[in-house]
């Protein structure tokens, strides 16, 4: 039965401090991008540098990052992304969902993304994101009560 306020990341161990650290360590092994893979997403006018960019994605809840520690740099985890490397128009949707509070680093949403869901019979939202950002996003608002109203 879930708590109250407990994601299926936590229930999946996730949240546990030595499951969270192997769990990590498994995602960064999936070489997701950094900034310097991604200069292509974006254009910059005015002198704006590449960055500055990424940074206001970010926290304008456009682009999910994680901080690697051992990279000193934000990745950015591939579920966001589609074959031709173009980020999926529902992202931002997904991410006002996803509570970010306290998450800075992203790796709650990560843990989240990448965890199985019972509602997607075992698999993990990020494997179903490409293929069908509806269904991801109605088990977003299912989980997070998100009011119809919000990031739609």
């Amino acid at each position: 039965m879930k708590a109250a306020g407990e994601s299926s990341a936590q229930r999946s161990g996730a949240g546990a401090p030595g499951t969270s650290f192997g769990f990590r360590e498994r995602l960064l092994a999936n070489n997701w991008p950094d900034e310097s893979s991604l200069l292509n997403l974006v254009q910059t006018s005015h002198g704006a540098d590449a960055k500055s960019v990424f940074i206001l994605m970010r926290s304008g809840g456009v682009l999910l990052g994680v901080w690697s520690a051992r990279r000193e740099c934000f990745l950015y985890p591939d579920f966001q992304f589609d074959d031709d490397g173009r980020l999926i128009p529902e992202v931002s949707l997904l991410l006002r969902m996803l509570p970010a509070e306290g998450d800075d680093a992203g790796w709650r949403r990560a843990f989240w993304l990448y965890s199985p869901h019972a509602l997607l019979d075992g698999r993990a939202p990020s494997s179903i994101f490409a293929l069908d950002p509806q269904k991801i996003l109605e088990v977003a608002k299912a989980e997070f009560n998100v009011s119809s109203d919000e990031g739609w």
